[in-house]
């Protein structure tokens, strides 16, 4: 079985995100955005469904099916992180962006550089850009998220990028180029009906809880020995809220490849299915742990 390599210098991750599937409601207009936006490789398309990524690898599958827009007082996807390899890449992306005049909100996370932006259907997508030699340490977080940079300065997490700085690295770049081999889904992140409930669940199948901030309605995970931005979730429109519709636009499922043989011997209420273990997550979703390890 195929291994998908971290891309990190870091001590691996316990697990990594495998295909995300999504439901949207007119799947050529979403195709053409993501094709359009992002620059995103078509891998193979017919009527029901589209499989996009990289030359070696489908990142998104778009099902055809739903029948309205996002609502967000349903529990589901919150957005889902495409992360790209380098500071070029990320700044060749914003200027796409900007040059088709696509809303894009840039902002800087300290430990992360991110570009949001929607699809058409309200489906929320993150490029994001790892910066962790720029992120020393959490201050007091009892009045939400204070971070400290490697210079010692305090930051919110949430200021806005400097624009005219980040597009220095994208002169002459090809804005009409793919987006790179190296791009993977960094991360997901989720919204939930319960906060302490669904950080515990996923701390069950492996990963690491960084925060839990009850009073902000926000967790943030890892899924191995550093703190790397793996997976969040947040309570903000959810809190008690149903899973999304069907017919409505949304992930529809996930994997995560499973990279420890111990997760998949302890995966508690997960049921043998295809090529892995199945069960539905807190936020309302199917996730699959797919083994991608080698036996020693």
């Amino acid at each position: 079985m195929q291994i998908d390599a971290l891309k990190t210098t870091e001590p691996a991750d316990h697990l990594s995100w495998g295909l995300i599937e999504l439901q949207v409601t007119h799947l050529e207009r979403s195709v053409a955005f993501w094709t359009d936006a992002i620059g995103i490789r078509v891998r193979s398309q017919d009527s029901e469904k589209a499989e996009l990524g990289t030359s070696d690898r489908t990142l998104v599958t778009l099902h055809a099916g739903a029948t309205s827009s996002v609502s967000p007082r349903y529990r589901g996807m919150y957005h889902i992180a495409i992360g790209v390899p380098d500071q070029n890449e990320l700044s060749r992306i914003l200027a796409r962006f900007i040059s088709k005049g696509i809303g894009v909100a840039p902002t800087d996370h300290l430990a992360s550089k991110s570009l949001y932006i929607s699809d058409p259907d309200g489906l929320e997508i993150e490029i994001v850009l790892e910066t962790p030699e720029r992120f020393d340490r959490f201050g007091d977080m009892s009045r939400g998220i204070v971070m400290y940079s490697s210079d010692g300065q305090p930051h919110s997490g949430r200021e806005a990028l400097d624009v005219r700085a980040e597009l220095v690295h994208a002169e002459g770049a090809d804005l009409e180029a793919l987006l790179s081999d190296g791009a993977i889904v960094a991360h997901m992140h989720f919204k939930v009906g319960d906060l302490e409930p669904a950080v515990e669940w996923f701390e069950g199948i492996g990963f690491t809880r960084n925060l839990l901030l009850p009073n902000w309605g926000f967790g943030d995970l890892s899924a191995g020995p550093s703190l790397r931005h793996r997976l969040a979730m947040n309570v903000w429109q959810s809190k008690g809220s149903p899973a999304a519709p069907k017919g409505m636009a949304r992930l529809l499922r996930y994997k995560l490849h499973v990279h420890s043989a111990s997760i998949i011997d302890n995966a508690l209420g997960f049921a043998p299915a295809g090529d892995g273990l199945v069960a539905t997550d807190p936020a309302g979703v199917e996730v699959t742990l797919v083994p991608a390890f080698v036996d020693a």
